[in-house]
């Protein structure tokens, strides 16, 4: 198959140690479930977990060759300040439409010949984690996106596979990804075709797009 990666976790950068380890914990957990169906990485950019700002245009290639995205929500996450989280939020939306437009063709074709294999119909490409502020999740996600709700989750000696209810989760999402996975196997377009020229929406793109999904500003306060 032409994916290199099995998803992309996008999430904003944290310069202590809690955004760290939630990340590495949350990488390390799927990761674990990931190899049990399959041989595809997990991507996970840990240059950002230093807290740097910098957007490596790499990273627009590894989007294009994840089968798809987990979005690590927090309420900075589609911040207007920093918005690379938002860019690349957007980019594998499009690559979702591509995607899902090949499958709904390929589901076309086996009801016309009857098949009687069973084919995995994806509810998307992007699963988010809301691991910190539910009410801060744009309503544009919620009412189209099956979200899991990790914000209970606590630190310190605790990791995810200690927990029961958060490890099941993760087994839940691991085993969606293998099924969209195998669906894909039957797919005679390229899913990845031109992912080396892939690109993310330009900041002032971008920018147009967060207004809308944030909402107005709220009003300064008047004395």
């Amino acid at each position: 198959m032409p994916f290199k990666y099995s998803c992309f976790i996008s999430y904003r950068h944290g310069q202590r140690r809690m955004m760290q380890q939630i990340i590495n914990d949350l990488h390390d957990a799927l990761s674990s479930e990931i190899e049990i169906w399959m041989d595809k990485e997990v991507y996970l950019d840990r240059e950002r977990l230093q807290g740097g700002d910098f957007y490596n245009e790499a990273l627009a290639t590894a989007i294009c060759e994840s089968l798809c995205m987990i979005l690590v929500f927090t309420p900075k996450y589609f911040s207007r300040e920093h918005t690379y989280c938002a860019r690349e939020y957007k980019a594998m939306e499009e690559l979702e439409s591509r995607r899902l437009k090949s499958w709904g063709k390929l589901w076309s074709l086996d009801t016309k010949k009857n098949k009687q294999h069973e084919l995995i119909i994806p509810h998307g490409l992007i699963i988010p984690i809301v691991v910190r502020g539910e009410d801060h999740l744009p309503h544009e996600i919620k009412k189209r996106r099956q979200y899991y709700n990790f914000e209970d989750f606590l630190l310190g000696a605790e990791s995810i596979n200690s927990r029961s209810d958060f490890a099941r989760q993760i087994r839940n999402i691991a085993k969606y990804i293998a099924d969209m996975y195998r669906t894909l196997e039957t797919l005679s377009e390229d899913p990845c075709q031109g992912c080396e020229s892939f690109v993310l929406p330009t900041e002032d793109e971008i920018n147009l797009w967060i207004d809308e999904v944030q909402g107005p500003r709220p009003p300064f306060p008047m004395p």
